[in-house]
């Protein structure tokens, strides 16, 4: 005899183990979520904290660079004499370095430019010894062996429309630098390019009767750094998203008006604050010592009294910050103020942004030894 099960002997959920697993199942999909939520925002994080780490690394790998390059190719006063002059004024030398505080006004940021020939050896070319050329002259002539490079300069053109000249033993013995603008078109045939001649006052007092008979030319270097956190100027930095600027070219942007530019170039992101101290070990200071550091370094003697053979290092400050506020961090920092020996201290308070500072020192190598030069007397 066979036996059937009523309906209602049928195995099956009751409603209060269905409301159980859907409890369980909701809490566990709410566990894997807020996993899912954290693990993002934690990769975000240190996705942004990996970024700015590389950039505070891009920035100050190419300060720091510049900085012990500076003065290549300058004078025995860390100047090179004759076309332009700094700040654009004429009459004044362009200086191998130049700490410019408080830049853009206001900000209480640092500025830096930076003089030195064109640290490329296949620009550079010697004059033709057998000619001492008057300081008047409006050529500029390289020797057989570099007759070809004069075709680089031009009017207008790339690569150069200016030109740089140094010998290691000008007037008196010292090291003496010149830059002209360029006058038409190298010949690379002759070697000979033309040039406006200098009447500057700088160029003058260092040129007497004619230019060294063998000095080395090559293209001049000017560049600068600044920050950029103005969002009313040109260019992408503003106080959300402070940018380091290089300016490739600095006699370029004076003729077109000065810097900021829009031909400047964002080199790091979110880097917040530069800051630049030098300490001259030729004036018999100790450099291990704070106190020996100073917040700006000018050499033109109407506006400070630095010497460029007194020169020895540079401390690089930098403050760099995620360019990502971290939302669900409102109170990680707040700005920092990497020089308290000036004026400028930062006003904001706690917000969501975290931040790095990184510190270091430069050898000044194109100054160091320049003491014996320029003291030499005949």
């Amino acid at each position: 005899m066979m036996y059937r099960r009523s309906p209602s002997s049928r195995s099956g959920f009751t409603l209060i183990e269905l409301m159980i697993t859907v409890a369980l199942s909701s809490m566990v999909g709410i566990l894997i979520y807020t996993v899912f939520i954290e693990q993002s925002r934690a990769y975000r994080v240190q996705a942004d904290m990996s970024s700015m780490q590389q950039n505070l690394r891009v920035a100050m790998e190419l300060l720091t660079r510049d900085v012990a390059t500076a003065g290549l190719g300058t004078g025995f006063d860390g100047g090179s004499w004759g076309a332009d002059g700094q700040a654009g004024a004429s009459n004044k030398p362009i200086y191998g370095l130049r700490i410019r505080d408080n830049f853009p006004v206001g900000s209480g940021h640092d500025a830096l430019e930076i003089l030195m020939m064109d640290p490329d050896r296949s620009n550079w070319a010697y004059t033709d010894t057998s000619v001492a050329e008057t300081c008047d002259t409006n050529t500029i002539k390289f020797n057989s062996q570099d007759a070809i490079r004069a075709e680089n300069y031009g009017v207008g053109q790339p690569p150069f429309d200016r030109i740089m000249c140094y010998t290691s033993a000008g007037q008196y013995g010292r090291a003496q630098s010149f830059i002209w603008n360029v006058d038409g078109t190298g010949d690379g045939t002759t070697g000979v390019v033309g040039v406006t001649p200098n009447s500057q006052t700088d160029f003058t007092n260092n040129c007497l009767n004619s230019l060294p008979a063998h000095m080395i030319c090559g293209p001049p270097s000017w560049i600068a750094y600044y920050i950029d956190e103005d969002s009313t100027d040109v260019g992408i930095g503003s106080s959300e998203l402070p940018v380091l600027y290089l300016v490739p070219d600095v006699f370029a942007a004076l003729d077109a008006g000065g810097y900021p530019a829009d031909s400047d170039i964002p080199v790091a992101l979110g880097i917040e604050d530069l800051q630049l101290v030098s300490c001259e070990a030729g004036m018999g200071v100790d450099c291990e010592a704070s106190t020996s550091w100073g917040p700006s370094y000018d050499l033109d003697p109407t506006t400070g009294t630095n010497t460029w053979s007194n020169m020895s290092a540079v401390r690089v400050h930098l403050t760099a910050r995620t360019v990502r506020p971290d939302v669900d961090r409102t109170s990680v920092s707040a700005p920092i103020d990497i020089d308290t020996t000036d004026t400028y201290a930062p006003i904001a308070g706690l917000d969501s942004y975290h931040r790095r500072v990184a510190r270091t020192q430069v050898a000044v190598r194109n100054a160091t030894g320049v003491w014996q030069q320029s003291n030499q007397t005949f």
